[in-house]
């Protein structure tokens, strides 16, 4: 999600690590009216997040997928047109997002947005779009790329996997989709992407660490290795880092305090109550974990950290908690990738 926390940890990455993320940013809708606060406009709402990108992610490149500002139950051709026209005035570097599922007024303004930017596409491509490959896949693909002007050379492949827990499941469907993806060598990118994280942690114990295997990772080496083998075109890696995928929601009241730690195969996740000093307890109790990386591993590992050795009782802020795991996540994953055999 196009959210601070996020965007925060992206910025915070070492040189070594930001040039290796192309991240996929997802618009969120403006948050509804409050008793104290009116609702954005679209402009508004979009402006604010883009400058915060514009001045966090400076100049580097990002994809931006408006599919959740809906209008009538689809993505909105009127909503990507604002926002792609606001990232223009803002001098930044996005490329848009589309699927071959979505209508053709939204297709004609990514069409036009493609034609002024010049940056190519992404097309993000779920399961279900693999449903009937004999027939329909080529097609659809050929059909939405003429409709879009664009080569095979200027599209970059998304096949979104979404949660998928299971490492099998990620390793299986991941191959059936690639196989089954047509021009394989023509696209100018071809990314397998997954999630691990399950949309709520409400009901997991507090108090304690729960692992949740990272089967996005995992499945996806699984792939990675089948197809070395096979000497075929290798995908690069995607995930939905430390947070779940989908729509974007509004959460009535803060959560408790809670870290997601990515380690070599696993995100160790910890939760407490809301009382004074919790995160404190949390941090204290991580940094001594075999698994802690030190805090000079990353920024979100020397906040950590820094939170361990305080004594001040504040948990601190949902926002900053993302910062820290987020940050963690990416250095962590691109050391990994750099250091695949």
């Amino acid at each position: 999600k196009l959210k601070r926390g996020e965007v925060w940890a992206l910025n915070q990455l070492s040189l070594e690590a930001k040039p290796a993320v192309t991240p996929l940013f997802e618009m969120w809708p403006p948050n509804p009216a409050t008793p104290t606060r009116p609702a954005k406009s679209l402009s508004q709402h979009t402006d604010d997040l883009l400058v915060m990108l514009a001045n966090e992610w400076t100049g580097l490149p990002s994809y931006l997928d408006t599919q959740y500002l809906q209008a009538a139950g689809v993505p909105s051709p009127a909503a990507a047109q604002t926002v792609f026209a606001i990232a223009r005035n803002r001098g930044i570097s996005v490329v848009p997002v589309t699927s071959p599922f979505f209508g053709q007024p939204f297709q004609t303004v990514v069409r036009n947005v493609i034609a002024t930017d010049q940056r190519g596409v992404m097309f993000r491509l779920p399961l279900t779009f693999f449903n009937n490959p004999a027939e329909n896949v080529a097609a659809y693909l050929i059909g939405l790329a003429g409709a879009l002007e664009v080569g095979r050379d200027q599209v970059d492949i998304l096949i979104d996997l979404q949660y998928r827990p299971n490492v099998i499941d990620v390793s299986e469907v991941g191959a059936y989709c690639i196989n089954n993806l047509p021009f394989g060598d023509d696209w100018r990118t071809v990314t397998l992407a997954s999630g691990c994280f399950p949309n709520s942690i409400s009901n997991e114990p507090i108090d304690e660490w729960i692992p949740f295997q990272r089967s996005d990772w995992l499945g996806w080496r699984a792939v990675v290795q089948q197809r070395a083998a096979a000497q075929l075109r290798l995908p690069t890696y995607g995930d939905y880092g430390v947070r779940c995928g989908g729509e974007p929601v509004v959460i009535p009241n803060t959560p408790a305090p809670n870290i997601r730690y990515t380690d070599d195969e696993i995100i160790w996740v910890r939760k407490g109550t809301k009382l004074p000093g919790v995160m404190g307890t949390i941090c204290t109790d991580l940094v001594n974990r075999p698994y802690f990386r030190g805090a000079q591993f990353s920024q979100g590992d020397a906040d950590i950290a820094q939170r361990a050795a305080t004594t001040n009782p504040a948990n601190g802020s949902p926002e900053q908690w993302i910062q820290w795991c987020t940050n963690h996540h990416l250095e962590l994953t691109v050391s990994q990738i750099q250091n695949l055999p």
